[in-house]
């Protein structure tokens, strides 16, 4: 029987058969000549911010509260579909903190005791405003059962406080590297039209529980509106921190990122932007949420983008869809010799 390893990229556990107990590298040198280019729609339904995790040859997401569900699970055995959208939800019941309505982003991950760990967002209740919370599975397809009485993620770290506005919690990932785990989370404050920041949560290993304070690791400055939905990937000595920026219903929202030589940054944003609906000469309207998931020596990104559902589903052209409905999109995500991602 073949061992298996685990190779992480950000929230991204996939767990590989191999031929010996060696684990494999923690990032593929290259994306696969042979690996499909260009955005694929491959969920072409409503499911926004997907989060995407490979188990052995099947890929799963997750998506933010549609089809009747708190959290939507689908599974395909390729990036490139066909995908198909489980019967239950993987999130049936919420935290006790936690108002139904508003489950956005969630992201899973696997941990070394084979568990599976969820974030999400929800509205809490009693704060009238979006936090972090956390559930624990033993399937990849859930059901996922809220861990504690209160949310994770809450509050504002210091250097990401708008004086006494408040921030709206968002967007958790998960990172993982050299046995430990990190959390990333948006503080946002679209609201009052203030600037939103990135944050870096060291975690628990069981991922349950904070472990000293945060780090704010990226700030909202030249974007077009906001940052959000971090995404972390470590790849040739460098941190490469994938967040989208711009209105997410309009097609101004698009996949930026920023590189650093150490995990707590700084981070030097890129000069040009990875994904836009002009970059892809409007096949994709908004293309953002992005996540990295490795598969068979490449790297594929999934994100979502503004669709029209009918037949056949298509991307959406108008500038702010009038009833909007993102689809999942997948692509190969390439990297230029000089270390740099692109999307063909």
């Amino acid at each position: 029987m073949a061992a298996a390893s685990v190779v992480a990229i950000g929230a991204a556990v996939v767990w590989v058969a191999t031929d010996s107990d060696s684990a494999g590298s923690a990032v593929p040198a290259a994306a696969s000549a042979q690996a499909a280019a260009g955005p694929k729609l491959v969920i072409p339904s409503n499911f926004p911010d997907p989060g995407v995790i490979k188990v052995g040859t099947t890929f799963y997401a997750y998506a933010t509260n549609s089809h009747g569900k708190n959290m939507p699970v689908a599974s395909a055995r390729s990036a490139r579909g066909p995908w198909s959208i489980l019967a239950a939800d993987g999130l049936p019941r919420l935290g006790k903190w936690a108002k139904a309505g508003k489950t956005w982003a969630p992201d899973v991950s696997r941990r070394k005791d084979g568990k599976f760990l969820l974030y999400y967002a929800a509205h809490n209740a009693a704060l009238n405003r979006q936090c972090v919370g956390v559930a624990v599975a033993s399937s990849p397809a859930g059901p996922f059962a809220p861990y504690g009485t209160k949310p994770l993620v809450c509050d504002a770290p210091a250097g990401a406080q708008q004086g006494k506005l408040n921030p709206e919690i968002i967007d958790a990932a998960g990172y993982e590297e050299a046995g430990r785990r990190y959390l990333l989370y948006k503080v946002g404050y679209n609201q009052y039209h203030k600037p939103s920041f990135l944050a870096l949560q060291r975690m628990s290993s069981d991922g349950l529980h904070r472990v000293g304070k945060p780090k704010v690791i990226l700030k909202q400055t030249n974007e077009p509106y906001t940052v959000e939905a971090p995404y972390l990937v470590h790849r040739g000595g460098k941190y490469v921190l994938f967040y989208s920026a711009g209105v997410f219903s309009k097609d101004n929202y698009q996949t930026r990122y920023a590189v650093a030589s150490s995990l707590g940054g700084p981070y030097k944003k890129a000069a040009k932007p990875l994904m836009t609906t002009a970059g892809f000469g409007r096949k994709v309207n908004g293309p953002g949420g992005a996540v990295v998931v490795p598969d068979a020596g490449s790297l594929r990104i999934f994100f979502h983008g503004a669709i029209l559902v009918g037949p056949p589903p298509k991307p959406d052209p108008s500038p702010q869809p009038k009833k909007l409905q993102r689809g999942m999109y997948e692509a190969d995500l390439r990297w230029s010799k000089g270390g740099l991602p692109y999307v063909p």
